[in-house]
């Protein structure tokens, strides 16, 4: 934690650094909404409203750590948004790691039951917006194995 705070104040000196770091970071309500749909079927849409920290790196950047729950058990969700992309990282019984930047592809890794599955996703529509009151995320993108069309994903953030 210590050299968490330190590299986010870029001080040594620890007084300095948990001050800055109290001043960055606040615990938020967060409402999700994970919708996912293939060859425009009916979607599959969960819905949660959780707590989470936010935490402002710097201008450009923001940290949202939150728990939710996929498929009946609990994962840690950390979504890093700086500038125009996004990284969303998922660590439980389904680890991801996924980055995110309108109109570009990139890779996708997958830990399920011991299974490694690699996939890309094509950044659709990527929008965000933070403030002093909160802020939003909302993300639309397409995810391929191989050639194989996994479907249309969105997600929607609501912090508050």
């Amino acid at each position: 934690m210590m050299m968490m705070m330190s590299l986010l104040s870029g001080s040594d000196d620890p007084k300095n650094s948990r001050k800055l770091a109290a001043n960055l970071r606040r615990r938020v309500n967060v409402d999700v909404a994970y919708t996912h749909s293939v060859n425009y079927e009916e979607p599959i849409i969960d819905e949660q409203e959780l707590r989470g920290s936010l935490f402002q790196v710097d201008d450009d950047t923001y940290i949202l750590a939150f728990d939710s729950v996929i498929a009946g058990t609990t994962v840690t969700n950390t979504l890093k948004l700086q500038a125009d992309t996004l990284s969303w990282v998922i660590i439980g019984n389904t680890h991801a790691r996924q980055t995110f930047k309108e109109g570009e592809w990139y890779s996708n890794q997958f830990f399920v039951d011991g299974n490694t599955l690699m996939c890309r996703n094509k950044c659709r529509r990527m929008d965000s917006h933070f403030n002093d009151d909160g802020g939003f995320i909302d993300l639309f993108y397409e995810l391929y194995s191989g050639d194989a069309h996994l479907g249309h994903y969105s997600l929607e953030v609501y912090i508050h």
